[in-house]
């Protein structure tokens, strides 16, 4: 039985479980259903280029446990009367297993523990898998098991200093607002919301021209809505950031993300296109410091440093999460997603299930087409402020085309 040692970055997922059920879903639908059989192959090769996928977490140890009778068929559920919200809203038991696959008709969904990778790092394994299931077998895996932050600081000199800055930069009388409330009789609520590849093209173009970019737009609209339907013109969004852009080198499936913290006054006097002024600017200041890997730094220097018990009841006992969050789960590449035979209509990316009062709004996109999309736990009367926002979101990003 192997045991391989989780980094900090996927401990802090497990922490952060008394926020959101720390799991990314992806959403493929096909033209025709694919061949359940060469999929199942498709996955024993997956695994074995990527055994963590075979393991359980020990919270106890930080680790993963190995079992190596575990094989691609055991992952996989096959059920034609699935119901789609139902397996996107799924939580899995860590430790019992970290991935899910299930094919229903035309539809696959695929259900990864957050302890296991990022969004960029379950892209990276959608397009494996894609490869396996195309045949595209043989080579050298190893590097995907490269899970250590080290790789990303390298060449880098984090200094107490740009951490302090760092943390100063999450306050100073920006608060992050709060959409709804805990409640009792508390659901599961899926709320998505589609925005055309045509107005996309023509928000693309518009930002272009500003020198802006479409996560700035996003940022720019999740603020303005803020600011009017909560009356607050000081605005603080969390923002995760791939940190790969440090690394020398090809990385691991790993988690392996930071933090901007967006810090900006939007008046509802202003336009659309002066508020992305100002995000833009806010955004530029952040991206021109470290700030973004200093955090996670300190938490690795504290982490090798301290015994796990310690570690855990100092931050397992800080309230480090945010009540409205945001994240950008990327493009799906449709070039890299393909499954040989069958074409992909629609690929969706969605965040893990939010409980209240903490609210995440995820975007992703696939042939041009973007979804807005949030998951959480809460009373119906609360559930229409959430879709009220998801609304006004949407509605902001429009409003930028005309």
């Amino acid at each position: 039985m192997k045991e391989y040692k989780a980094q900090p970055l996927d401990l802090m997922q497990y922490i952060n479980t008394k926020y959101h059920e720390p799991f990314i879903h992806e959403f493929i639908e096909f033209e025709s259903a694919l061949d359940a059989k060469k999929f199942a192959a498709a996955l024993d090769s997956l695994i074995k280029a990527f055994p963590l996928l075979k393991c359980r977490y020990d919270n106890g140890n930080n680790s993963f446990i190995e079992n190596e009778s575990v094989t691609g068929r055991d992952l996989l559920v096959t059920d034609d009367t699935a119901d789609r919200t139902h397996l996107l809203t799924e939580s899995l038991d860590s430790n019992e297993r970290l991935i899910k696959f299930t094919l229903s008709k035309n539809m696959l969904v695929i259900t990864v523990s957050h302890l296991v990778c990022d969004g960029s790092g379950f892209k990276k394994l959608i397009y494996l898998l894609c490869d396996f299931y195309n045949g595209k077998v043989g080579g050298d895996y190893s590097a995907l098991m490269n899970r250590d932050f080290a790789q990303l600081t390298k060449r880098l000199k984090i200094s107490a200093g740009m951490t302090s800055k760092m943390l100063f930069s999450m306050i100073g009388g920006y608060k992050n607002t709060q959409v709804y409330n805990k409640t009792e009789n508390e659901q599961i609520h899926l709320a998505e919301r589609y925005i055309s590849s045509d107005i996309m093209a023509k928000v693309y173009a518009a930002a272009k021209k500003q020198g802006a970019t479409l996560n700035d737009v996003f940022l720019t609209a999740y603020g303005r809505a803020i600011g009017k339907l909560y009356a607050k013109n000081k605005i603080n969004i969390p923002c995760t950031v791939d940190l790969r852009k440090y690394a020398d080198g090809e990385t691991g499936i790993a988690n392996l993300t930071g933090t901007y913290n967006l810090n900006v006054k939007i008046y509802e006097s202003k336009t659309f296109a002066e508020s992305l002024t100002a995000v833009n600017r806010a955004m530029n200041k952040q991206k021109q410091t470290k700030n973004d890997i200093a955090g996670p730094a300190l938490l690795v220097s504290k982490y090798e440093k301290s015994p796990l018990n310690k570690f855990l009841s100092f931050y397992g006992g800080m309230n480090t999460g945010a009540y409205t969050d945001y994240t950008n789960l990327g493009k799906l590449d449709e070039s890299k997603l393909k499954f040989d035979g069958t074409t992909v209509i629609n690929a969706i990316g969605y965040s893990g299930l939010n409980k209240a009062p903490y609210f995440q709004i995820a975007v992703s996109s696939f042939k041009g087409e973007t979804t807005v999309s949030s998951m959480f736990i809460c009373g119906e009367s609360e559930r229409k402020k959430a879709n009220l926002l998801m609304n006004a979101i949407v509605d902001e990003i429009q409003s930028f085309t005309v």
